[in-house]
């Protein structure tokens, strides 16, 4: 099946136009992350990062100081209710 030369520009133009779509999407997306304000989101990501290590240390080694959230219960291993 051949494209005529019409059909080919008319392609030709719409891809033009999503890549610039897409390029101003990018735009902003990359003015919003140097908008961003990172010295008040260090503090933050950092809590976030330590929360994640003590998790992953108390899977791995032990258990962790903090309480237990309802969702993080302890399964059992008993599946006779399947």
């Amino acid at each position: 099946m051949e494209i005529s030369k019409e059909e080919q520009h008319e392609l030709n133009k719409k891809g033009v136009e999503a890549m610039t779509r897409i390029a101003t999407s990018l735009e902003g997306i990359n003015d919003w992350v140097y908008s961003l304000d990172t010295a008040s989101w260090s503090e933050r990501i950092e809590w976030y990062l330590n929360e994640f290590y003590q998790l992953a240390k108390a899977k791995t080694i032990g258990s962790s100081d903090r309480p237990k959230k309802e969702y993080e219960e302890e399964e059992t291993g008993d599946n006779s209710s399947l």
